[in-house]
C-alpha cells in the first residue's frame, strides 16, 4: 500500500511532544558518549552522577523549544506548519547533539550529516511513512523516562548503598576529622607564611591555637595525585592517580579506615573534574557531594549547551569577544565540559547541613575551588588588592575568599560545641605558578611555588597551640598524622608528624624524620610543551635546605630554599651542587615508582 502524502498541521501541544521525544532520543546518544569514554577508552568522562536524569530534561527543553521555534516561524511566514518541517528539524538536532560530543568525526561533517538526516526524514515524512514518526516518538520518550527515573533511583539510594556494614562503633568521645583541602593555594600567597597582603586573618588566628608546620610539602603539582597520596600515604608512582587514571582499587584510603572504625564519612567537594567520583576519591564516603544538582547543570548537561559557540558567548565579556565567537563559529567544546561552578560557601552549607542530621563521630573532606583559574571570585574580593587587579590580585582575593569562608565555618563549629574535639586540617593540594621561571597555572614543573603548601593542623588535646614547626612536613605523610592522632590503628603507611618528636627544642636527631621528601608529576598531557613536565616525567627531593629537581631529559636543579626563596641561583653546577645533586640521584630510584610516560 502506498503511503498517504502528510499534509496535516501539527498543534503547539504536539510540537512539544515531538521535541521530548527527540530529546530524549538524542539523549542516548550521550550516553553512549559517557560509556566509551569511561568503560571502553578507560578515561574519565567528566560527567555527573545525575547526568542520566538531568539530560533527558535539558535536552526536552531545548528541542522542544527549538520545535515551537521552527513551527510558530513557519506559521507566521506560510500560514501554517506541516509537520514533515518539524519532525525533520528535529530529526536533524537529534543526529547533531548526540554525534557532536564524539571526537573523530569533523564538527563541520556532523553538522553537515544532520542537515542531511533532517532533509530525508522530512522527505520520507512528506511521503506519509509516518510508522516511523511514531516509533521515533514511542522509543523516545521510552528512554527518556527510564534515563529519567533510572537517575532519580540511583540518586535516592545512592548514600544508602555506599554504607559500609559497620562491625564497630566509634567511642562517643572519639574526636571529629574535618580536612580542609583549599585547591590550587601556594603558602607563599598567604598572610600567615609572610605575604603582604593580608590574604589570611582567618587561619592566622586559627593557627594562634594550631600547629603550623611552615614547609609542607606536597606530593604533586596538581590535583588528583597529591589528593591521592593524602588519602593514602603513598607516593605519585605507588597509587596509580594520572591524568586520565583513577585511584587503583588496592591502596586502602583514610575515608575507608574511618568508616570501619564507626565513623560518619563525608565529601563535598568543588573541584567537579579531578575531585569528582570518577578520580576514586570517593572511596569510604558514605556521602559524596561533587557535581551540583542545580537549574544550571540541568540546563549545562544537554550538548547544546555544550557547544563551543554557546559557550563562548554565554561567558565572553563584551562585544568585541562575542563577536569573534560567532565569526569563528567553533562547534565542538573540549573533553571537559562547562559545569556550574560550586563556590565557597556551598561547600560550607552542604557539610553543615550534613553534619547537623549525622551523628558523631564523623570523617569530613571539604575542597574548595574558588582560588583556582580563571580567578574569579565575587565581590568585594576581586578587587580586594587592587581596583584594576591583575591575575595575581584575582588569584589572591579568592584567597581571601576562602579565608572569609573559613572563618564562617570554625564560628558556626564552635557554636556547636564541637570545635575543641575537632580535629581540624587546613592545606592545600599543590599552588601555582604567576610567572616565576616564566610559567603559569600548574602541573607543569615542580618548583616551589607549586609544592610549598600551608599545613595547620588544630587539635589542643594532642598538638601544642601557636608553635610553628620548620622542618618539611610531607602531605603524603597527613594519612598516617590524622589516624594516629584519632587514636586508631596506625594501618597507613608513612610517618605521623602530629608527635611531639616533630616540634620538640632541640630538634631531636631522627633518620625517620630527617628523611628527604619526595615530589612526582607526570608527563604534561593536557598542556604539553608548557613546561618542564612537557619532556616527560620529574622527580623531586626537599630536605631541610636543600631542593632538587631532576627532569625527564636529565638536567637537573638544586636551590638552597631557606636563602633563595624565588629559587633563582641554579647550585647543581656548583663543585658543592654537583656533589650534592649526585647523592640526591643516587637515592632517586630507592624511592620512586615508575610514572606513565
Amino acid at each position: 500500500m502506498t503511503p498517504t502524502p502528510d499534509t496535516t498541521r501539527p498543534g503547539a501541544a504536539g510540537v512539544l511532544l515531538a521535541g521530548i521525544a527527540w530529546g530524549s532520543l538524542a539523549a542516548l546518544g550521550q550516553v553512549a558518549r559517557i560509556f566509551r569514554r569511561s568503560y571502553i577508552n578507560g578515561e574519565f568522562a567528566w560527567s555527573s552522577r545525575d547526568v542520566y536524569w538531568m539530560m533527558p530534561l535539558a535536552n526536552a527543553l531545548y528541542f522542544s523549544l527549538a520545535a515551537i521555534l521552527i513551527w510558530s516561524i513557519l506559521r507566521l511566514t506560510r500560514g501554517g506548519a506541516s509537520s514533515p518541517a518539524v519532525s525533520g528539524t528535529l530529526a536533524g538536532l537529534c543526529v547533531f547533539a548526540s554525534l557532536l560530543p564524539f571526537g573523530g568525526i569533523h564538527e563541520y561533517a556532523v553538522l553537515v550529516l544532520a542537515i542531511g538526516v533532517g532533509l530525508q526524514w522530512a522527505r520520507w515524512m512528506r511521503k506519509g511513512h509516518r510508522r516511523l514518526e511514531r516509533l521515533a516518538h514511542v522509543g523516545g520518550l521510552t528512554a527518556g523516562a527510564l534515563l529519567l527515573i533510572g537517575g532519580l533511583i540511583e540518586r535516592g539510594t545512592r548514600e544508602r548503598r555506599g554504607a559500609p556494614a559497620l562491625s564497630v562503633s566509634a567511642a562517643p568521645d572519639s574526636p571529629n576529622v574535618l580536612v580542609i583541602i583549599w585547591d590550587t593555594v601556594r603558602a607563599a600567597s598567604l598572610s600567615l607564611y609572610g605575604s603582604e597582603r593580608p590574604t589570611t586573618p582567618e587561619l592566622t588566628r586559627l593557627a594562634a591555637t594550631s600547629t603550623t608546620y611552615d614547609w609542607a610539602i606536597a606530593p604533586a603539582p596538581w590535583t588528583l595525585p597529591s589528593h591521592c597520596s593524602m588519602f593514602t600515604g603513598l607516593q605519585h608512582g605507588e597509587h596509580g592517580c594520572g591524568w586520565e587514571s583513577a585511584l587503583s582499587h588496592g591502596p586502602t584510603t583514610l575515608a575507608e579506615v574511618f568508616a570501619r572504625n564507626g565513623y560518619r564519612t563525608g565529601g563535598f567537594v568543588a573541584n567537579r573534574f579531578y575531585a569528582s567520583h570518577e578520580t576514586g576519591l570517593q572511596r569510604g564516603f558514605v556521602t559524596y557531594d561533587d557535581f551540583p544538582a542545580t537549574l544550571r547543570q540541568v540546563l549545562l548537561s544537554s550538548s547544546l549547551a555544550q557547544m563551543a559557540i554557546v559557550r563562548e558567548l554565554a561567558t565572553g565579556v563584551g562585544i568585541a569577544n562575542k563577536t569573534h565567537s560567532l565569526r569563528r563559529f567553533k562547534l565542538r567544546g573540549g573533553d571537559k565540559p562547562l559545569v556550574d561552578r560550586k563556590r565557597a560557601p556551598s561547600v560550607t552549607d552542604e557539610f553543615l547541613t550534613w553534619q547537623a542530621r549525622s551523628p558523631e563521630p564523623f570523617f569530613a573532606f571539604l575542597n574548595y575551588f574558588d582560588a583556582h583559574d580563571p580567578y574569579d571570585p565575587p565581590e568585594p574580593w576581586r578587587t580586594r588588592f587592587s581596583t584594576d587587579p591583575d591575575r595575581l590580585a584575582r588569584y589572591e582575593g579568592g584567597i581571601a575568599y576562602l579565608d572569609d569562608e573559613l572563618g564562617r565555618l570554625t564560628r558556626e563549629l564552635s557554636r556547636r560545641g564541637l570545635l575543641d574535639n575537632t580535629i581540624v586540617v587546613v592545606t592545600s593540594d599543590h599552588g601555582e605558578m604567576h610567572g616565576e621561571h616564566g610559567l603559569s597555572f600548574h602541573g607543569n614543573a615542580l618548583y616551589l611555588p607549586l609544592l610549598h603548601v600551608p599545613l595547620v593542623i588544630r587539635f589542643p588535646e594532642r598538638l601544642p597551640q601557636g608553635v610553628r614547626v620548620a622542618r618539611p612536613a610531607p602531605l603524603r605523610d597527613l594519612a598516617r598524622t590524622l589516624t594516629q592522632l584519632a587514636g586508631l590503628p596506625d594501618t597507613m603507611p608513612g610517618v605521623s608528624f602530629g608527635s611531639s618528636a616533630w616540634w620538640a627544642e632541640p630538634v631531636p636527631s631522627d633518620p625517620q624524620l630527617d628523611r628527604l621528601v619526595l615530589s612526582e608529576t607526570q608527563k604534561l598531557r593536557d598542556f604539553i610543551g608548557l613546561g618542564p613536565a612537557g619532556k616527560g616525567p620529574m622527580h623531586g627531593l626537599v630536605d631541610d635546605r636543600y631542593h632538587y629537581i631532576r627532569n625527564a631529559d636529565g638536567i637537573e636543579e638544586l636551590y638552597d630554599y631557606r636563602t633563595d626563596r624565588a629559587e633563582e641561583v641554579n647550585l647543581a653546577q656548583t663543585p658543592d651542587g654537583a656533589i650534592r645533586s649526585a647523592r640526591y640521584r643516587l637515592l632517586l630510584p630507592a624511592m620512586t615508582r615508575s610514572l606513565v610516560k
